[in-house]
């Protein structure tokens, strides 16, 4: 049996991580022993797991021993004892993007497998500080090496971000029909447009209180959820590449919505008129906003690449990201409510990506009001919690075998990983991320081509998310938008 340990414990941990382990483990070869996060975080997370009916033993860090840039000596000292103590094996990172690096380091350090959420890092002021947005490359560069390094001498070991697309059924069969047509015409992918929307609405106070997925720390989308596209649009484009047609640069142009844009475009007058108790919750005035707001994180991000071979443009994309859209929310405070899937969340996502004149694929999957998981109807259609349909066209004129049109539903794409009934397809993805973090314990996937998202594939996500965060810096200060990317 193949010991794990877990670093934060927070929202994402208690709904993916701690029961997917807890349940399918055993079955895997794996078991959670021991957990990690802050003690302000103690009784929160012994309610939990006493309703679970689990004595998962804790190390609770103390304030003052909370670092950024490296770990406490006193926190290094007893994470060490326990991965003696324990035998660990593996570790999950689960906390905040701000201390995944110092975490991912000792771990490296400690020759242990490793299963991090994204993105790899982020940085105060990430936003709006070009130094800090060119040292998320930095940062890529040094795990890199370190893991490298490692792999030397054990060469089994594993580092899997939880990059859960490349899990995903209906990500692989486009990935699979950009292939197919491919091989047949030499035409790689021309052109892609990817929309993501967490539908969130988060009031005035709360953008600057609220720490979990947080804009007040300088960063926003593009940390949180806004990583996952901007990773699987690279990796669709690769399905479409020969050894004569691949991007070794790209051109990145950003445009951020910010908090003070948020508010100017719904004021504490528009609230007060929705809500007749907003002035009990809300705490700032708008003076007192604009002095708070003004290097916070973004909210939305529309992003527009060029990927190119030298100088020639193989693929234009955009990359929408939106925390600012459509949600279901009618209440005036988010105090003890789910942060991570509730609070009125609903999520939408597309894709549309164009094979020049042979093939155009169109991704939606919209959902229409928060997950429930009482709910088992109608959940594949349009705004149903697994609504998820891909139609494919195709030039039939030009080859006849093919259909000019197919349709695949979530129903026809479903792998079953989950048995039952399991809160999203999404989910069912993350599972089998888990599973194969499991199997690399075991060095069943000892090759680098055998894991779907191990930390060397995401170069090309780490460097893009960078020089969107220098393009909108660049902007801010009226200075060329533009930033080339190379590969």
């Amino acid at each position: 049996m193949k010991n794990v340990l877990i670093i934060g414990f927070g929202p994402h941990a208690k709904r993916i991580y701690f029961p997917i382990l807890n349940q399918w483990g055993q079955e895997w070869g794996a078991k959670l022993v021991y957990g990690v996060d802050l003690k302000s975080q103690q009784q929160t997370i012994e309610t939990y797991l006493q309703a679970q009916n689990s004595k998962l033993p804790f190390f609770y860090i103390d304030e003052d021993e909370k670092l950024y840039d490296e770990l406490h000596p006193n926190v290094e000292k007893r994470l060490d004892k326990i991965v003696e103590e324990y035998s660990i094996d593996g570790v999950v990172i689960s906390t905040e993007p701000l201390v995944h690096m110092p975490y991912a380091v000792w771990a490296l350090k400690k020759d242990l497998h490793i299963l991090m959420d994204k993105p790899i890092s982020t940085k105060f002021n990430v936003s709006t500080d070009l130094n800090k947005a060119q040292e998320l490359k930095t940062d890529y560069d040094q795990l890199a090496k370190l893991y490298f390094d490692k792999k030397k001498n054990n060469k089994s070991l594993s580092f899997t971000l939880m990059a859960q697309r490349r899990y995903h059924p209906a990500f692989n069969k486009i990935k699979e029909l950009i292939n197919e047509v491919k091989l047949k015409t030499n035409c790689p992918v021309t052109s892609v447009q990817s929309f993501h929307t967490d539908g969130q609405w988060r009031f005035p106070t709360e953008i600057v209180e609220q720490i979990y997925h947080p804009y007040c720390q300088g960063y926003g989308k593009c940390s949180h959820s806004g990583y996952h596209t901007i990773d699987i649009i690279p990796w669709l484009i690769e399905a479409g590449e020969t050894e004569e047609k691949h991007f070794d640069n790209v051109d990145i142009f950003t445009n951020f919505l910010r908090p003070l844009d948020f508010l100017k475009q719904f004021n504490l007058d528009d609230y007060r008129k929705l809500f007749k108790d907003f002035d009990k919750y809300n705490k700032y005035t708008e003076a007192e906003y604009e002095s708070l707001m003004g290097d916070y994180g973004e909210i939305d991000a529309f992003c527009s690449f060029s990927f190119k071979s030298q100088d020639k443009i193989l693929t234009l994309a955009s990359d929408n990201l939106v925390h600012n859209g459509f949600a279901q929310r009618n209440w005036i405070t988010a105090e003890g409510r789910d942060l991570y899937k509730g609070n009125g969340r609903v999520r939408h996502e597309s894709h549309y990506i164009e094979q020049g004149p042979f093939q155009a694929i169109s991704f939606i999957s919209y959902q229409g009001k928060e997950v429930d998981p009482e709910n088992k109807i109608g959940i594949y259609d349009v705004s149903g919690e697994y609504h998820l349909d891909i139609h494919v066209f195709r030039n039939q004129k030009m080859f006849p075998e093919w259909k000019n049109y197919t349709k695949y539903s979530m129903q026809d794409l479903a792998e079953n990983h989950l048995d039952g009934y399991s809160r999203g397809h999404q989910e069912d993805a993350r599972r089998k991320c888990i599973q194969e973090f499991t199997e690399g314990m075991y060095g069943k996937t000892r090759e680098r081509s055998n894991y779907s998202s191990s930390l060397e594939d995401h170069k090309k996500g780490v460097y893009i998310t960078s020089g969107i965060y220098e393009s909108a810096i660049r902007r801010r200060a009226n200075d060329n938008p533009v930033v080339n990317i190379k590969f």
